[in-house]
């Protein structure tokens, strides 16, 4: 008979080789499923994502549960993430220096121009938006902080890949170029033209690669040892944003991202 360790790492969550307290990391991507749902999670649906022992989950979430980072419904059974997940996510936001250093030229750029301004960080093979900002004459904008989105097929994604070591783009390209519009790069070729014509250019586009509709020019951010730490882009509906305009954009943007480069 296979010993837990074997049954739990057969499928589900890979642990890395090297990794140190192999439990802690199962226990903490366990965690990361509530990020990928807008629904709860029972012990049953995460066994089956993970590949973790009922058992196994079970004594990690009520642990998470005794330390508030989850809750469990007592009506279904399942659980959501709980209210010290936000004392967390405060936290980083209040230290976290790009968000600092950006939000005041984001305000600027939306005013400016009455189309919305994101900035994102990479994560893996992920964008992670941090902050959004929009136009005062603007009647509202979608709230996309904590939202994540593929790197490939962002605007503000391609501009930080397009700047990432080759291995990171491969490592995109293998994990496979899903379509989510007839306009998504879906051939790793194709991408790595894409961004070659990024890093010539200066900018990179969302031409209604992620949603239709859509379109938004982007930039990254660079620290004083020009590193990219992150990028920002504008957005807005596809009709207002032709080829001139875009262009146009991303000059406002490199000019805010050439002001904000030696305060990081």
């Amino acid at each position: 008979m296979k010993n837990k360790e074997q049954l739990e790492e057969k499928n589900g969550i890979q642990v890395p080789e090297d990794i140190k307290v192999k439990s802690l990391y199962k226990a903490v991507q366990l965690l990361f499923y509530f990020a990928e749902e807008d629904r709860e999670l029972g012990i049953t649906e995460l066994a089956e994502k993970s590949g973790l022992l009922k058992s196994s989950i079970y004594n990690m979430l009520s642990t998470y549960e005794a330390c508030g980072l989850v809750k469990r419904n007592p009506l279904t059974n399942k659980y959501n993430l709980g209210i010290r997940v936000l004392e967390l996510s405060s936290q980083f936001y209040r230290n976290n220096d790009v968000r600092h250093v950006v939000k005041p030229h984001m305000a600027e750029i939306a005013n400016c121009t009455g189309e919305s301004v994101f900035l994102a960080v990479a994560n893996g093979t992920e964008v992670i938006y941090l902050d959004g900002a929009f136009s005062s004459s603007s009647t509202g904008g979608r709230n996309m902080t904590g939202v994540t989105a593929p790197l490939y097929c962002t605007g503000i994604g391609k501009a930080m890949l397009a700047y990432a070591p080759e291995e990171a783009v491969n490592e995109v390209i293998a994990k496979g170029l899903l379509p989510f519009t007839q306009n998504t790069i879906i051939n790793g070729e194709n991408l790595k033209n894409e961004l070659i014509k990024i890093r010539e250019k200066g900018y990179s586009v969302d031409n209604m690669e992620h949603e239709y509709g859509i379109k938004c020019v982007a930039v990254p951010i660079r620290n004083a040892e020009n590193q990219v730490v992150a990028a920002c882009s504008i957005s807005g509906p596809s009709p207002r944003l032709g080829d001139d305009k875009l262009e146009e954009l991303a000059g406002i943007l490199k000019h805010h991202a050439d002001m904000v480069r030696m305060m990081l």
